[in-house]
Order: C-alpha cells, then structure tokens, then sequence
C-alpha cells in the first residue's frame, strides 16, 4: 500500500512530466479533480503536489482563479538553463572518475541511446522522458547525491520540452541534439575531459537556440 508521501510523490512527478510534455501547456488551468481521476488517486496528494510545483515556479496560484501551468520567463528559463549547464560541467570529471565504479549505469545509458533512434518518431512524451532518463543518468554517475537533488529540482530537462511544446516547434528540430547523446556518452567512456566538456556545451547550445525561439513565438 503506498504512503500518502508516496502518493504525492507519485503526482508530484506525473504532473511535472505532463507539464514538461506538453500535455498542460502554459497558461493552462489545472483541476485537481480531473487530476485524481486520472491518477487514480484522491484529491490530497494532488493538491500537495500542485503546491510544490507553485514553489518550484511552475504552477501559478491566483485568487478566485485557481492554478495554472506558469508561463515562465526569458529570464526564469535562461536561469534554469544556466544552471543545468554549470551542473553537468562540473561533473565531468567526477563522472570520468566514476565510470569504472558504476558499470550498469553506462549499460543504461547505452540502452538510452539506442531508444533514440526512434523517440523523435513517438512524440513529445517518449523523447521528453529519454532526453530526462541520459541526463539524470550522466548526473548520478557523479555519485554525488546533493547535486543529483539540485539537477532534479532545477527543472532542467522539462525547460527544452516545456518550450517546444509552448511554441509548436516540430520535434524533428531536435534531431542534431539527439544524434550528440551518443557522442556524449562515447567521449564519457573515452574518459575525454576536454572533449567530453566540448560536447556537453555544444549540446546546451540547442537549448539556448531554443530559447530564443520561444522567446520570438512570445513576442507575438
């Protein structure tokens, strides 16, 4: 039987994905009880899970309006970006260091990279939770569990997809930043620090690139 922490856990995480999605875009009114019924859970640990996204920043609560998916900011984005990039730089050398240490989390991420061959194909939510699963892999082998805490919290994979979905860009504009995984992933084995840093930053680059089409489509 799960605990009504587990529950709101549980919710906490499905609605944050179906945010990230695209599923609830910005700007869209969250009902808690539709929420539940398509949990299969009741209205409590929704409601808690909805108030930890209003403090994470992106769910908005308005008096008389209920709550609804944020529509962040060039700035509040740039922020989130900036620090997912500094976090996966400054674990470079610790996940080289760890490689040897945590063999069946390279076998995971190989699995990973395998799967993206057709994740563009299956839509927003496949590639969403691939994109999510590599980097939260590439961030444990670090093996620091504090920093794993801060990469979840900053919301730093749902940015890019929370985007896209924001302004209807097709999936298939991803295709170059999906291809890089692999390189990733090969530079990390090489144990390539210059490399592996090389890459990662040309990778955040899509991002920054997406950003400045949302933040055009926002304009408009």
């Amino acid at each position: 039987m799960k605990t009504s922490d587990s529950l709101q856990d549980f919710a906490y995480e499905e609605i944050k994905k179906r945010i990230q999605n695209g599923e609830y875009a910005p700007g869209t009114k969250l009902n808690t009880q539709e929420i539940s019924d398509s949990l299969g859970i009741s209205r409590s640990p929704v409601l808690a899970a909805i108030n930890r996204l209003i403090a994470l920043g992106l769910v908005e609560a308005t008096p008389r309006k209920g709550t609804t998916v944020a529509q962040l900011s060039d700035t509040q984005i740039r922020n989130i970006i900036e620090a997912r990039q500094m976090m996966e730089l400054f674990c470079v050398k610790l996940c080289i260091r760890n490689i040897e240490y945590h063999p069946s989390i390279i076998k995971e991420m190989e699995t990973v990279v395998q799967e993206f061959e057709t994740a563009l194909e299956a839509g927003y939510p496949a590639a969403a939770e691939l994109e999510t699963k590599f980097h939260t892999l590439y961030i444990s082998l670090c093996g620091n569990p504090q920093i794993m805490k801060l990469y979840e919290s900053n919301w730093s994979i749902g940015t890019m997809f929370y985007m896209y979905s924001a302004t209807n860009l097709p999936l298939d504009q991803l295709r170059t930043s999906f291809h890089q995984h692999k390189e990733i992933l090969n530079t990390l084995k090489a144990k390539d620090e210059a490399a592996l840093r090389k890459i990662i930053e040309e990778h955040m680059s899509i991002v920054y690139e997406t950003l400045e089409w949302y933040s055009q489509a926002a304009k408009h």
